[in-house]
């Protein structure tokens, strides 16, 4: 559980710019609150003046328009009350939602390897979701029925203090009941939502591998597994439901706990306090108006655990430091870039290296080709070389100097790593390119859209960049998908290109028109293409042959194919299309 200090550490960061709102709400809960102490005065006014010998004309019309006035005034501070008090956990839980995300999304790989993509929704939405949900009702129910429980008390103990007695023991006995019965019920629902996500679980495994399930045929096995999930779904809930008609059961035996409690102290000390109809009126008000805040307030004190174990991953999830340091101060080489790798060794774990003892070296201008086995280190490299990881041992460095003393983001900004797998959003086809930044204009975007070859396939489309991908008018083929990854590299204008096996799934003329808009890409640019398929070299200034994370082969092109000993000139002999080393 996290201290009273991380709690209110949490919550003065993310109120402190809504102080106002904050009052305003006080304000309105306050004056609430107290129309709904003063109802049942009202009403008392109202039926002693009916009751009366002598019917008192004005005082019926005055109290009927004062409590018609009153009710206006309730509701509209109700809704005031509601509005404000939603508007206010949204905008501060949706403050945590963004430093989380960026958060997140700063942290190391090494993090993101050992977490699920759910895993990651799940703390950065659910978490700040019951938050935003506690927040918006803490106020509203658990204060206000606090204060309102305590309005009724003075309230009753200026009418007598034996009805006060009363209802100050009523109170005790409610809450305790009301305790023990949420105490049978609670882990019964908390047993709900773990099955409930269960399910939901299931069925997104379901969904993401639909084509494997489809293709080994497994309909049948994967919908069984789904029922038994479903089945235990449902019996929890049940069972939740049953155990909660006790809570309604209790609140109709309290309610007429004290109604009774109430008409019996009238009855038996009817000499020594002399109640009126309306003052036996009001009692009753108050006494059905009690049962409401009671159970409220052990609602929002059950909520508050649950909120503060929220709190405590919260606060948990920030003390997570990414491995990846940024200290860097070096200014990024304007001009001429070249890039060497220096004894780097690298494991992702401590016992395993992926990489050993690797050293080369990139001359500006110049295309290195990397090619190896799958698992020989190829990824890893281009990884380490855009920071997603640092070294264990040795150094990667620009123009001499180590890339951790350059800033992480203008490293970044300068090296463009377009990947197999290219990950499009749900989104225009700007937006796609620009990556949602709106300082691109639509002119520039298009010139580099028709750069890479995809011009006549642009004028095709309805709505041209506005067209959503993913879309009836916009489905988009591996070449497409790899074209517009390209288009986001010419857009950021990069000091070194990496290409990942990037044309390993295109067909020949697909891979023709890729190697077009990457000659031009790669143009004045430091570059490394990781292939898959020996075709994709012939137009590389060098070779580098990885095998079990070690260099198995490294020269210029021209010279290893001169060479008849050479690991690659044999590869091309053989007519190898597959790398196999």
């Amino acid at each position: 559980m996290p201290k009273v200090k991380e709690i209110t550490s949490l919550l003065q960061k993310y109120l402190s710019p809504y102080v106002k709102q904050v009052i305003f709400l006080a304000v309105i809960l306050i004056s609430y609150n107290a129309l709904q102490v003063l109802f049942p005065q009202i009403l008392r006014i109202y039926v002693e003046a009916v009751s009366a010998p002598s019917l008192d004309v004005k005082v019926l019309l005055y109290s009927s328009i004062i409590y018609i006035g009153m009710s206006v005034i309730f509701r509209a501070l109700y809704i005031l009350l509601q509005k404000i008090s939603q508007e206010l956990a949204w905008a501060t839980t949706n403050n945590l939602r963004i430093d989380m995300t960026r958060h997140c999304i700063n942290l190391d790989m090494t993090f993101h390897n050992r977490k699920k993509t759910g895993d990651m929704i799940e703390r950065i939405d659910g978490d700040a979701s019951t938050l935003s949900e506690f927040f918006s009702t803490f106020i509203h129910y658990f204060i206000g029925s606090f204060f309102l429980v305590l309005g009724i008390l003075v309230a009753v103990f200026i009418e007598g203090w034996v009805y006060g007695l009363l209802f100050l023991a009523f109170i005790m006995i409610a809450l305790t009941a009301f305790y023990f019965v949420r105490k049978i019920a609670s882990p019964l629902w908390k047993k709900v939502r773990e099955s409930t996500t269960a399910l939901f679980g299931s069925i997104e495994e379901s969904i993401s591998g639909l084509e494997d399930i489809r293709g080994n045929g497994a309909e049948p096995f994967i919908m069984k597994r789904f029922h038994e999930v479903s089945q235990i779904n449902f019996k929890d809930k049940n069972k939740a439901m049953i155990y909660s008609r006790i809570y309604y059961i209790i609140n109709v035996l309290m309610g007429a706990m004290i109604n009774l409690g109430i008409l019996m102290i009238s009855y038996y000390f009817a000499g020594y306090l002399t109640t009126s109809s309306g003052t036996l009126y009001m009692l009753l008000t108050y006494g059905t108006n009690l049962l409401r805040p009671l159970r409220l307030i052990l609602w929002q004190l059950e909520q508050l655990q649950n909120s503060m174990a929220n709190i405590d991953r919260v606060n948990e999830y920030f003390s997570l430091e990414s491995k990846i340091v940024d200290k860097g101060t070096k200014a990024f080489p304007v001009e001429e870039v070249n890039l060497s790798f220096e004894n780097v060794n690298f494991g992702y774990s401590e016992d395993a290296f992926v990489l050993k003892g690797v050293s080369f070296s990139i001359p500006h201008g110049r295309t290195l080709g990397l090619i190896g086995r799958t698992g020989s280190g190829k990824t890893t490299l281009a990884r380490l070389l855009f920071r997603l990881y640092d070294p264990n041992e040795g150094a990667i460095k620009i123009n001499g100097i180590d890339i951790r003393n350059f800033k992480l983001k203008e490293l970044r900004a300068n090296v463009s790593y377009i990947t197999q797998e290219v990950e499009l959003f749900k989104a225009s086809i700007k937006d796609n390119v620009t990556f949602f930044n709106k300082n691109y204009s639509e002119k520039k975007v298009e010139a580099i859209v028709n750069e890479v070859g995809l011009g006549s396939w642009l004028e095709q489309l309805p709505k041209g960049l506005e067209t959503e991908i993913y879309s009836e008018d916009c489905g988009l083929s591996a070449g497409e998908e790899q074209l517009l990854a390209l288009s986001r590299a010419f857009l950021k204008n990069p000091k070194i290109v990496i290409l990942d096996e990037a044309s390993s799934r295109l067909d020949p003329a697909t891979e023709q028109q890729i190697d077009l808009a990457l000659e031009k890409l790669l143009l004045g640019r430091t570059g490394i293409i990781i292939a898959h398929r020996l075709s994709t070299l012939h137009k590389v200034d060098d070779i580098l042959i990885l095998s079990k994370g070690e260099i198995l082969e490294y020269g210029p092109r021209e010279e290893l194919l001169r060479n008849p000993n050479s690991h690659f000139s044999r590869l091309l002999q053989k007519g190898a299309e597959e790398i196999l080393i």
